[in-house]
């Protein structure tokens, strides 16, 4: 299993670090999401074909979450 990773990532103008946590359930790969500022948060791969937050989901800028998806994916080609 992968290890954890961070990244930094840019959303409406703003810079923050990511600290992200892989962890294999039984329903896939899940992705803990760790941000100063936001509460935690979880993703996953959906059918939308991108990384996209676990409900119960907290109010988010749409702007972190794609920026994240975004962080997960490079991080998976790596």
């Amino acid at each position: 299993m992968a290890q954890n990773f961070t990244s930094n990532i840019t959303f409406d103008g703003k810079t923050a670090l990511a600290v992200i946590v892989p962890a294999l359930r039984r329903d896939g790969m899940h992705y803990e999401v760790n941000i100063k500022g936001y509460p935690r948060f979880y993703m996953t791969w959906t059918a939308m074909d991108r990384y996209d937050v676990v409900a119960p989901a907290p109010k988010l800028p749409y702007a972190l979450v794609l920026a994240v998806s975004d962080a997960i994916e490079a991080e998976e080609r790596r």
